[in-house]
């Protein structure tokens, strides 16, 4: 009986030794894990986790009642696309229209240059974003359109399906009366442009 009380003591103490190896293993075993998932979610990270890019939109115009009221005088904008042209169209009128095929549509707005090049009316639309309060932004991120009249067309004017443009169409139906459309998913047209507002 002596023996076992004796013997008590040490087999607690070996027992307590034992679990805290036990601990000590557990806490490395999830140090190791946490450690691995951190490289592992790094290693992982998809093209959704990369920082966007900032808008870089500028206010132009603001939709008031239906009608459009210009921020910026469309004055401040004509040199903006004869550089955007890049081809010696010299660009005398710009505007933003409303393109809107039904009632059904929501609207969508496009800052319009108009011009000529050697004779050919040349043409160019840019699709605006629209804010919550219908103010009218132009983004390098906004679509370009540019129309081209071909030999023995005067004009071409935009086609559209719903609220977006899909192409060109001569003023006039004759046959060989064609238009060149061309189109690009971004801009430059304000790239480092300073814009002044307009005196109300």
């Amino acid at each position: 009986m002596k023996e076992s009380i004796q013997e008590q003591p040490v087999k607690g103490s070996a027992l307590r030794l034992r679990l805290l190896y036990f601990l000590s293993f557990m806490l490395m075993m999830a140090s190791a894990c946490s450690t691995r998932d951190a490289i592992r979610d790094e290693s992982e990270a998809g093209p959704e986790d990369v920082e966007a890019e900032p808008y870089d939109g500028r206010l132009l115009a603001q939709v008031v009642f239906d009608s459009v009221d210009y921020i910026v005088p469309t004055t401040e904008l004509m040199q903006p696309f004869i550089r955007e042209f890049g081809d010696g169209t010299v660009v005398d009128k710009v505007m933003i229209r409303k393109v809107q095929e039904t009632k059904d549509d929501a609207p969508a707005y496009y800052l319009v240059g108009l011009g000529m090049q050697n004779g050919a009316a040349r043409s160019m639309a840019l699709e605006l974003d629209i804010a919550a309060d219908n103010s009218l932004y132009l983004s390098s991120k906004g679509t370009k359109h540019m129309c081209q009249s071909a030999a023995g067309c005067g004009f071409c004017y935009f086609t559209y399906s719903g609220n977006r443009i899909t192409g060109c169409e001569c003023s006039s139906r004759a046959p060989g009366n064609n238009c060149i459309h061309k189109f690009s998913e971004q801009n430059t047209l304000l790239k480092n442009v300073p814009l002044n507002r307009s005196r109300k």
